[in-house]
């Protein structure tokens, strides 16, 4: 029987993005746990960081379960750099810079298991332009547009994290280039407040931030199927995101580019 997945996503302050989504997926409690593993090299100077978690039944509480004393390793062009535990569960290594065009390949042996994957950094395309209309925001929701052009040559993915006062939002977005090869892209984010709490709400000088990746296929594969595996509204059956991790974890490693914008609500 497929698991039953719950998204629970915790804030974690990261030296490569300005917060790590960690996702704690929760199983039925007939079902086995797994491993959760999310990684990633960038092209910022500050290092590459592999959080390692395991999936909780339903009864359990949602404090994040991360996994110690795992042996973490990425390797690229011959060069091994080995990553150090520096909390329960988080993994880091400050020297590693990704290099787009490269490829990173990621070990990690948890009590004898051994799970691997790898990514190759895309080019960096430039994010050109992060906009905002007076008629686009009112106090719950915001509709900002990011713009970027995309190359013609090469096949062409990316990933927008979404940031309010510079807290990580559970919403992103994901794009291929499969209608805009070529094109300037101008596309839409949603900010809002889905809660009930008017504390929350938007309002001027409140930053809004968007950071773009460029990411590989088999990230944008797992990104796009993420929020389809709770299952569709209709009770289908629900699914696990489709990992690019070989071994049997939960979860992703990612070599991507990195570029951020930040408009203020007028």
């Amino acid at each position: 029987m497929k698991p039953i997945l719950r998204f629970i996503i915790l804030a974690i302050i990261s030296m490569f993005w300005s917060c790590e989504k960690a996702i704690d997926l929760k199983l039925k409690d007939s079902d086995i746990t797994k491993y959760v593993i999310e990684g990633a090299v960038t092209n910022q100077s500050n290092g590459c960081k592999v959080i390692i978690s395991e999936t909780k039944k339903f009864s359990d509480d949602n404090q994040f379960n991360g996994i110690s004393g795992a042996i973490v390793k990425i390797e690229n062009n011959g060069s091994t750099f080995m990553l150090t535990e520096t909390g329960k569960g988080i993994y880091e290594n400050l020297t590693v810079t990704g290099v787009p065009g490269q490829t990173y390949r990621l070990t990690v042996t948890i009590k004898g298991e051994v799970f691997k994957a790898s990514s190759t950094m895309p080019a960096v395309v430039d994010f050109l332009d992060f906009t905002l209309k007076p008629n686009d925001v009112d106090t719950t929701r915001a509709t900002p547009r990011v713009k970027f052009k995309d190359p013609l040559a090469t096949r062409n993915y990316y990933w927008f994290q979404q940031y309010i006062n510079d807290k990580l939002l559970m919403e992103y977005k994901v794009l291929n280039d499969e209608y805009t090869s070529g094109q300037e892209v101008n596309e839409y984010l949603v900010y809002e407040n889905t809660t009930k709490n008017r504390a929350l709400n938007l309002k001027k000088g409140d930053r809004l931030t968007a950071e773009m990746h460029c990411i590989d296929e088999p990230v944008f594969t797992y990104l796009f199927s993420l929020f389809g595996a709770n299952g569709a509204d209709n009770g289908a059956a629900p699914t696990n995101p489709l990992s690019n991790i070989s071994g049997g974890a939960l979860g992703f490693f990612s070599a991507h580019t990195v570029q951020l914008k930040t408009i203020v609500i007028p």
